[in-house]
């Protein structure tokens, strides 16, 4: 019975991709062009981000209805800033090492009330995240771009607002975790190109729930086309599998693992080569053991 208590109660959802025991992450953040287009030179550069995610879908893991309850509505708005600086020298193997340091601020966390009783405790910010990375410079084929990329290690390191276990909706991750990601950008011709960011995230053992969730892949991925010049259409998307089971008081939790598809339009302009915008919207599909809803992502890059 404890097992089964920790199961349903316990849920710890962070906004806004909200999965039960899954961290916060970054699915959608980054699509068209992620290889290395948009931070190819030497500098400082500056990321803002706003999210909006609505939900009115608590699943379970046969993708029903949580507890067989109906689910509550969920909103949220958060913002997230970040600062990276690209090095301008070459590592051994031929890459650019860089850092970024990443802060997220949730500014409205709604959910009405329900029978699940899963509460918000509502803004508050978010994850301290740090990473270091590798950005190669194109390969050239016939005098154009061909193929660009980036390898990447991420850390998150909880810091922020989080009042488990009494409320379940937290802007924070209350333990530590951390992954690796390859972003790369392929260019089919002169005019259509595709992306992708593939990540592996570890975590750590959550303290004050005593669980730890399993190890999880997640995909962002587009399909581009520069409709004219500096702006590209594309259809957008991200995928999360999730591959071992949660554990619960040192046990194995049998069928906890989690997924979501999302896809959707999307959009990039460069305003100038140091200065590039972007949105997307992703409507939800085949969760399971989490919400499945509607994500709305704007981005904006400035390089200095």
């Amino acid at each position: 019975m404890k097992l089964i208590y920790f199961c349903f109660i316990f849920l710890f959802l962070t906004t806004f991709i909200n999965g039960y025991r899954l961290p916060s992450l970054g699915l959608g953040y980054t699509n068209i062009l992620d290889g290395g287009p948009t931070r190819p030179y030497p500098g400082g550069y500056w990321q803002q981000w706003i999210q909006y995610y609505t939900t009115q879908r608590f699943l379970d893991a046969r993708g029903k209805a949580l507890n067989n309850l109906s689910s509550p509505h969920f909103r949220g708005f958060a913002t997230v800033t970040e600062f990276i600086y690209q090095f301008d020298y070459q590592l051994p193997l031929g890459g650019m090492p860089g850092f970024v340091l990443a802060l997220p601020l949730t500014l409205y966390s709604k959910i009405e009330k329900n029978a699940l009783d899963i509460q918000s405790s509502g803004p508050g910010f978010g994850n301290l995240y740090l990473s270091a990375y590798s950005q190669w410079n194109a390969i050239q084929l016939r005098g154009r771009q061909f193929f660009i990329h980036r390898l990447e290690v991420d850390f998150s390191i909880p810091m922020g607002k989080n009042k488990l276990p009494e409320k379940q909706i937290n802007p924070s991750d209350s333990f530590f975790y951390c992954g690796a990601n390859w972003a790369a950008t392929l260019y089919i011709s002169s005019t259509w190109n595709i992306s992708w960011a593939l990540h592996y995230i570890w975590n750590a053992h959550n303290e004050k729930i005593n669980t730890q969730a399993g190890d999880v892949i997640y995909c962002n991925y587009s399909i581009a086309h520069e409709l004219f010049s500096n702006f590209y259409l594309a259809a957008v998307g991200y995928a999360l599998q999730q591959i071992h089971n949660d554990h619960v008081d040192g046990i194995s939790v049998s069928n906890s693992r989690e997924r979501v598809f999302g896809v959707g339009p999307g959009v990039a302009y460069f305003l100038s080569k140091d200065t590039v915008f972007f949105s997307y919207l992703y409507l939800e599909a085949g969760a399971r053991n989490r919400t499945q809803g509607t994500n709305f992502i704007s981005r904006l890059i400035m390089h200095f």
